[in-house]
């Protein structure tokens, strides 16, 4: 079984928080990266804290049902496709 990403688990752990049915999102990467960004944006400047914790209470609370809704999110994030921007490289300036 292949690992996941650190970033990759925060993604998928803020698709969870969302409250979105995984309907939603499971075969539209575009509406999971929307509701990625909605949710990140919602839950303010400690989103991954904040999801993090809920994720946790949902595990602890609900777990019967935490487990096969995480994995979709986990699936659904890896068809993502996320395009990190990388700078240009810098040139020396003469003086």
């Amino acid at each position: 079984m292949r690992s996941t990403s650190k970033v990759s688990e925060l993604l998928a752990a803020l698709l969870f928080v969302s409250h979105a049915p995984v309907a939603a999102f499971a075969t539209d990467p575009d509406a999971a990266l929307a509701l990625i960004h909605k949710t990140s944006e919602a839950l303010g400047p400690f989103a991954a804290k904040t999801a993090l914790a809920a994720l946790a209470y949902e595990y602890g609370a609900h777990p019967e049902t935490a487990v096969p809704r995480m994995q979709a999110c986990v699936e659904a994030v890896k068809a993502v496709r996320i395009e990190l921007p990388v700078p240009a490289p810098r040139q020396a300036v003469a003086r």
